[in-house]
């Protein structure tokens, strides 16, 4: 047990650092790369999917909630320390990057556990507890780009990568989440999925939204 906790808190801490380190890397490059690197490694998208996938091997629920939380607050810490020894903190100063981190920290560890809980549960639970914890996953992971096609709608702007990479990330949270459901061994409930992952995709834009909403220094 002690061992397969070690290498999951090990190889979470391995993943976050290099999800960290290619967020700040994202913000330092220009072209092609940068818009790669932004979709695969710098939005709500990526950071849940690798920590959702980090917990999805666990056998417990236990080491399934640490691995998704330490990826997300090491990628979160890795990135925050990145910027504080380039000195770009100056531009903003240093106590509101590090009141950016904290907040950032904080909803690293809540997802994470939320995050965590989910891929235990969609892996091993009875199945209309896994198609509910699938569904809520989907919310989860496609609600910050379903968040930034809404409101480009609203808005009436259509053009432009940001609209691009809303899709991309939106498609890519609903994609994810039905393969590694339809990947679960046993039962599969694919219509208590569909209408929990509607409910929670438009749930989650909408705190996403809120969470966006928050005036905090940032990169």
């Amino acid at each position: 047990m002690g061992e397969r906790w070690g290498a999951a808190v090990g190889w979470a801490s391995a993943v976050g650092g290099v999800l960290g380190f290619a967020s700040f890397a994202a913000d330092l490059l220009d072209g092609d790369l940068r818009t790669v690197l932004q979709l695969t490694a710098s939005t709500g998208f990526a950071w849940g999917y690798a920590a959702f996938v980090a917990a999805f091997p666990a056998r417990s629920m236990r080491t399934a909630v640490a691995a998704a939380v330490v990826v997300l607050a090491t990628a979160t810490v890795g990135y925050y320390a990145l910027n504080l020894a380039s000195d770009r903190w100056r531009a903003q100063g240093l106590l509101p990057v590090l009141t950016a981190m904290a907040y950032w920290l904080l909803l690293s560890v809540v997802g994470g556990a939320v995050l965590g809980a989910l891929a235990h549960l969609l892996r091993s639970d009875r199945p209309p507890v896994a198609a509910t914890a699938a569904g809520l996953a989907c919310g989860l992971l496609a609600g910050a780009g379903i968040q930034i096609v809404a409101d480009h709608f609203v808005t009436g702007d259509f053009g432009g990568m940001a609209l691009a990479e809303g899709f991309a990330q939106a498609f890519a949270g609903v994609a994810v989440t039905v393969w590694m459901f339809g990947r679960r061994r046993g039962p599969r409930a694919w219509p208590r999925f569909a209408v929990v992952a509607v409910v929670a995709c438009t749930a989650a834009a909408a705190a996403w939204d809120a969470v966006e909403s928050v005036q905090v220094a940032g990169f």
